[in-house]
Parts: structure tokens; sequence; C-alpha cells
């Protein structure tokens, strides 16, 4: 347990370093993949031209990923007309349970528009390293689907080129996620500056 907390403080405190620089690009924070979408489709992340939002987690998660959901659910709904131009994605980090299936079913529970995305266990784990998720598997028996998953709860916010444009951390208000998403959005289809 103390493992999980020692690295999960370093991974934060490499996130604190990079917002604090402001130097997002030199931290190699993000990248392209390629994972399966809940209807069985691959899913390539460069050949989306849309602003994208993406978070990380598990379908069992007790509260945040629920929690997290709801915000881009609210999110979407709150935006409006500008929500055709941004594209929500929900990677998960348990895919031996989180099957294209059960993805489908939770997530349009939230909104129909999330995209769910799965992978093979090393295709997971890439995609997890790329965008500096930690992620783990608490009181895993072979034997039993009764474990939970211990992960990074961050929102990454992409531009159009899949260059992270900014990372909300866990606990970030609702209201400055739609401030600061629909401000972004704004400068994107409408040419206004970010200010």
């Amino acid at each position: 347990m103390k493992t999980y907390y020692f690295n999960l403080f370093i991974k934060y405190a490499f996130l604190v370093i990079v917002l604090i620089t402001n130097n997002i690009s030199h931290a190699r924070i993000g990248g392209d993949f390629v994972l399966q979408t809940y209807n069985n489709e691959k899913y390539v992340l460069s050949e989306s031209s849309k602003v994208k939002i993406i978070f990380f987690g598990f379908l069992n998660c007790p509260d945040i990923c629920p929690t997290a959901l709801s915000d881009v659910s609210n999110l979407l709904h709150k935006l409006r007309g500008l929500s055709k131009n941004l594209e929500p994605i929900f990677i998960t980090v348990d895919p031996k349970r989180d099957t294209p299936e059960l993805l489908k079913n939770y997530l349009s529970f939230f909104d129909k528009r999330i995209v769910g995305l799965t992978g093979s266990q090393e295709q997971i784990e890439k995609v997890s390293n790329q965008y500096h998720v930690y992620y783990s598997y608490q009181n895993n028996d072979s034997d039993s689907n009764k474990y939970t998953v211990n992960h990074t709860a961050n929102i990454y916010l992409l531009d159009k080129e899949n260059n992270v444009e900014k990372i909300f951390i866990p606990g970030t208000p609702f209201t400055e996620l739609y401030k600061y998403i629909n401000r972004y959005l704004m400068k994107e289809v409408k040419n206004l500056p970010l200010k």
C-alpha cells in the first residue's frame, strides 16, 4: 500500500511540475493510440480532428468514475451546440471485466456521446503510460473478479492535433471545467482568444 501512495505521489508531483512550468509538450504526455470501441470497431486517435476530453477509469468504480462521467455528461449538455466539436472518451483500465457490451450499456446511462474504449492489457498499459496514468489492481485473485482498481483520475483536454492542452486533476470544480472548455471551444470555433 505504501508503494502505491509513493508512486501516486511521484506521478502527481511530476504533473504539478509540468503545469507550473506550463511546458506540457516537453513532458511528452499523450500521443496517438489505437484501441477498440464498444461497437467493436478500431479507434485511431489521430484519425479524429475534434477537440477531445479523455478519462481513464473502470466500470466497477464506486465513486470517482461515476462522478467524472456525470461531470462529462453535464458538460456536454451545458455546452449545447458547442458539444458537437468535442469528443468525450472513456478508456477502461480494467479490460478483463469491462467488455465492449458492458462499456456501451454503462456509458449510455450517462451520455450516448461518450466513446468507450478498451483493448488488450498490453494496449491499455501502453496508452496509460503515454498519458502518465497509474493504475493497479487491489485484492486481485486469479480465481475471482472481486477486485478494485486504484487509478489516476485526471481529465485530459486534447486539441484538434491531439496534443494535451490541459489536465484537470481530480476535485476540479465543475464550473472551472466548464468555463475552461467552453472558452476553449469558442476559441476553436469562432477564432476567439483564450484569456
